[in-house]
């Protein structure tokens, strides 16, 4: 999850809210291709065989773009530096050492993360995999955690998230940013490895190089125990080639690095409030809202309920395998969120690991800030999805997306 700087790019769409997708749209990363079909006529034959074979191309260049642009190593070696004091240590057993020079003599892997961020989940099996194989001969696995939203620097969510996600290893909150700047992170998940004379000889940037990692890490470990190179290592795997699926990219609700998805925005800004209107469907990538909501920087606020379209409410378009959603609450203890997809109740055979179902439909109950899982579908695909709070306090910051190799998504 980089820290992205361009703007999102805005498509037309025509229709209203919460009505399905009447359009065939095709979406290959930045920029991508989008081609609107209405229902009752069809494009040209030739025509649309050229489009489908350049958007084959694109599709290939794209799974190459984001292998660099989500996947970078980096082998430059450099001293390491130390840890920034003003950082906030969980320790869930015995106290860890808090500073890089304690560890010389072994090999340890700094993990950049946030805990609302799915590609960080994702690795956290991948990372636990390697530390309960390696860390008898000398590896130590450190977290750091830099937010993202503003839920992510309360010191509360952090350890509640590490011991939901049941990490192992010692979590420095890093409030202030002070570790996340020295060692020059800038994005998640960001891991580096150090090695026993403590220089960092490895940077791998994002949901990629895992096998040169653990080959790395092995490397340096079997200088003192050779026998780490009889353990059998994880299996290479590309979970972002083309073959995959390439999913909408990351969908930002609030003024968060200038990239807002919220395509009836209508000028209002952070700290406004708005009864909004929408007038058609939202585009892929984009966020369409109903209602009042209060908009902030990283996320907007549900309000009053009173307004003459009957409630908030947000929908996104997207193609994926999975989606998530980073929500939080700001009063009650607990709000009810309905889930329709494509114009009816989300059904059972698309819902995620947080969806609950009674004689209402397919509802999540959202009872602390975090990210939420709302659909994993059968196969890949475009989905228009809403959301439906029953009361006002959400808060809805981001939408994420998973394609057809990212399905080891609950450490």
């Amino acid at each position: 999850m980089p820290r992205p700087s361009a703007a999102k790019p805005r498509y037309h769409a025509d229709l209203a809210i919460s009505m399905p997708a009447a359009e065939w749209r095709l979406k290959a990363g930045f920029g991508g291709i989008v081609v609107d079909r209405d229902q009752n006529s069809m494009p040209d034959t030739k025509l649309s065989k050229r489009l489908l074979r350049i958007t084959f191309l694109i599709v290939l260049l794209w799974s190459l773009v984001s292998s660099m642009m989500l996947g970078q190593v980096d082998l430059k070696v450099r001293p390491a530096p130390d840890f920034g004091g003003d950082g906030v240590w969980l320790d869930q057993g015995a106290p860890a050492p808090h500073h890089i020079t304690e560890y010389r003599g072994r090999v340890v892997l700094i993990d950049f993360w946030e805990y609302t961020c799915i590609n960080c989940i994702r690795d956290f099996g991948v990372v636990k995999s390697w530390y309960g194989r390696y860390h008898q001969f000398g590896l130590d696995v450190i977290g750091v955690h830099y937010g993202e939203f503003n839920m992510g620097f309360k010191v509360d969510n952090v350890r509640a998230a590490a011991q939901r996600f049941r990490l192992p290893w010692p979590v420095v909150a890093d409030q202030k940013g002070s570790t996340w700047k020295t060692f020059a992170a800038d994005g998640w998940p960001n891991r580096y490895v150090i090695d026993p004379q403590g220089n960092i000889v490895m940077k791998v940037f994002g949901e990629f190089g895992n096998h040169e990692m653990e080959m790395k890490i092995r490397e340096l470990l079997a200088v003192a125990h050779p026998e780490v190179m009889k353990i059998p290592a994880d299996p290479n795997e590309d979970n972002l080639k083309a073959s995959c699926g390439v999913p909408t990219q990351e969908t930002f609700v609030g003024e968060i690095y200038g990239r807002s998805a919220i395509d009836d925005m209508g000028g209002h800004h952070a700290g406004e409030e708005a009864d909004f209107q929408p007038v058609h469907s939202a585009p892929d990538g984009g966020v369409m809202l109903a209602g009042r909501w209060r908009v902030e920087r990283d996320g907007v606020i549900a309000d009053n309920h009173g307004s003459e379209n009957h409630g908030a409410a947000a929908e996104v378009r997207y193609h994926a395998r999975s989606l998530y959603s980073v929500l939080s609450l700001t009063g009650p203890k607990s709000i009810r969120v309905n889930l329709f997809q494509d114009g009816v109740p989300l059904p059972k055979e698309a819902a995620g690991a947080d969806v609950k179902f009674d004689d209402k439909g397919a509802y999540i109950d959202v009872t602390d800030s975090r990210m939420y899982y709302l659909v994993r579908s059968p196969s890949f695909g475009a989905h228009l999805v809403a959301l439906q709070p029953e009361i006002p306090g959400l808060g809805l910051h981001s939408f994420t997306y998973g394609n057809n190799c990212q399905l080891e998504d609950q450490p």
